[in-house]
């Protein structure tokens, strides 16, 4: 079984050489780690922002953006959950699979984006907007998804807003806690001639709230991408591809925007894609170049997670030889921001 397992993983990363050289200098541990998975029980789910030799770690399906790997926990059989991610998506998995143990291989893997905003200030909002349905981003802790009427996913957030607005009959949604991602899902509404009014933070208080890492994507950057690799707009055989999370001067310059698993679904039905650049968190275009050789991802991006990077190998070998760095969720809150998931599943 291992063997077969150190196979897929070769072969995941055989297209690349870079990634195929790292993986022969580690290979010990890699195999350490699949031999403690299969002895243990241990369910691996590896973000796709997690460099490739942690990425491949885990098997086809349990390999994804956050919300999806909770979800496909839950169907798995698996009594233990290893979250190779941050630590409000292993808080998710974990309020999604109340029965089993949730680990992370670092503790303090947090995220610039949910890290300042708390269950107060999601308080502050429902005292100051009495009535307006709050619509929290996954990306937040469980603290704060537990004082939310619904959570949404940056794929389906536009769809979960006019449904929070229909069933309170309300032309104004709170959106926590994402500024940029807030401003991009406004404008978005204003172009498909909808009246509803979003309130996010950063615009009517001091508070504003954003990923580090895409934030640092400008639009000036974007142009020049373009030129340096030929990739103009429109183009049927190249694409720049940007997430919900950047500037919206950014989103205009994007061929396509939208979420970790949307940018791949456009990916994989571009069948005519030779070259792309992906605005996002740089080990995403790593990945996805051991599952779609036939693209070229332009690598010019030097922009990475410092949260996500702390989940390396010698940390995952020691939470799972240890069994340590658990992650639990207390029962009342957990039982409410499951409620604001389950409202979000129900729509979409």
């Amino acid at each position: 079984m291992i063997a077969t397992e150190l196979e897929r993983f070769e072969s995941s990363l055989a297209e690349n050489e870079d990634q195929f050289l790292d993986f022969l200098a580690r290979r010990d541990i890699v195999e350490r780690i699949l031999q403690l998975r299969e002895k243990k029980n241990v369910l691996i789910l590896g973000h796709n922002y997690m460099e490739p030799l942690v990425y491949y770690l885990s098997g086809p399906n349990a390999r994804g953006d956050s919300l999806a790997l909770s979800r496909y926990a839950a169907q798995s059989k698996e009594p233990i959950i290893l979250f190779d991610g941050v630590r409000f998506m292993a808080e998710t998995a974990k309020i999604l699979n109340p029965e089993k143990q949730v680990w992370i291989a670092d503790l303090e893997a947090g995220c610039s984006l949910a890290d300042p905003f708390t269950r107060e200030d999601a308080r502050s909002y429902r005292r100051a907007y009495p009535g307006v349905p709050i619509v929290t981003y996954i990306n937040s802790y469980a603290e704060v998804k537990a004082e939310s009427d619904f959570c949404c996913t940056s794929a389906n957030a536009l769809q979960v807003i006019y449904a929070a607005a229909a069933e309170t009959n309300r032309q104004r949604v709170i959106f926590l806690p994402d500024s940029l991602m807030g401003a991009n899902l406004q404008e978005e509404l204003r172009q498909e001639g909808s009246e509803l009014e979003l309130i996010y933070p950063g615009m009517e208080d001091s508070k504003f709230c954003r990923c580090e890492v895409h934030e640092k994507f400008t639009a000036s950057q974007i142009q020049d991408i373009r030129k340096q690799h030929n990739l103009p707009r429109g183009a049927p055989n190249t694409a720049v591809l940007v997430h919900w999370e950047c500037s919206p001067a950014v989103l205009r310059e994007a061929d396509f925007f939208g979420s970790t698993s949307q940018m791949i679904h456009y990916i994989n039905t571009r069948t005519e894609l030779e070259r792309g650049y992906l605005a996002t968190e740089c080990e995403m275009a790593a990945n996805l170049a051991c599952e779609f050789p036939q693209v070229e991802f332009v690598r010019s991006c030097q922009i990475y997670c410092q949260h996500m990077r702390r989940i390396t190998l010698d940390k995952i070998l020691r939470s799972l030889e240890q069994e340590i760095y658990e992650v639990t969720v207390p029962e009342e809150t957990a039982q409410a921001a499951r409620r604001a998931i389950d409202r979000m599943l129900s729509i979409s």
